[in-house]
C-alpha cells in the first residue's frame, strides 16, 4: 500500500544520525509537530541487544520550530519519535497494518509540500526558460 493509504507511513525508511527528516503526520500540532516540521536526527534509541535493521524503540529529533518542552537541557527542541501503527480497513482485502517512524527524509521538498510553510531559506530550480512547467 503507498504512504498516502497509509497516513503517510512509508513502507521502508533510511535514516542516519544528522539527516534531515520531515514528520509525516500530526503529533502535537500546538507544539509545532505536525505534519512538515524539519529537523535534524540526533539519536537512535534501541531495546537492549538489538540494532538495525531492528526498528528503533524511538528516534530523538531536534525540531527547527518546535516550542515544547525539549528532552535534553544541553540540546533544545529535542524530542522522541516513536513508531507509530496504522491499520486499514479494505473491504474484500482485510485488515492491513503498518508499523513505521512517521519520519521521512527532507533534504528537498516539492512545491505543494512547501505550501503553507515558512522557511529562512530556500532553492527553486525554475527550470531553463520562464515557460518552464
Amino acid at each position: 500500500m503507498t504512504p498516502d493509504d497509509m497516513s503517510g507511513l512509508e513502507p521502508v525508511v533510511f535514516l542516519a544520525k544528522s539527516a534531515k527528516v520531515m514528520l509525516t503526520m500530526n503529533l502535537w500540532p500546538d507544539v509545532g509537530l505536525c505534519n512538515g516540521a524539519t529537523g535534524m536526527i540526533i539519536d537512535f534509541i534501541y531495546h537492549l541487544n538489538h540494532q538495525p535493521p531492528v526498528l528503533p524503540v524511538a528516534v530523538i529529533v531536534q525540531f527547527d520550530d518546535y516550542r515544547g518542552p525539549s528532552i535534553s537541557n544541553t540540546l533544545p527542541s529535542c524530542v522522541t519519535i516513536c513508531p507509530v501503527t496504522i491499520s486499514v480497513n479494505l473491504p474484500g482485502s482485510g485488515i492491513h497494518e503498518r508499523q513505521q517512524l512517521p519520519l521521512r527524509l527532507a533534504y528537498a521538498l516539492t512545491i505543494h509540500k512547501s505550501q503553507g510553510l515558512t522557511l529562512p531559506k530556500a532553492w527553486i530550480d525554475i527550470g531553463k526558460s520562464e515557460r518552464t512547467p
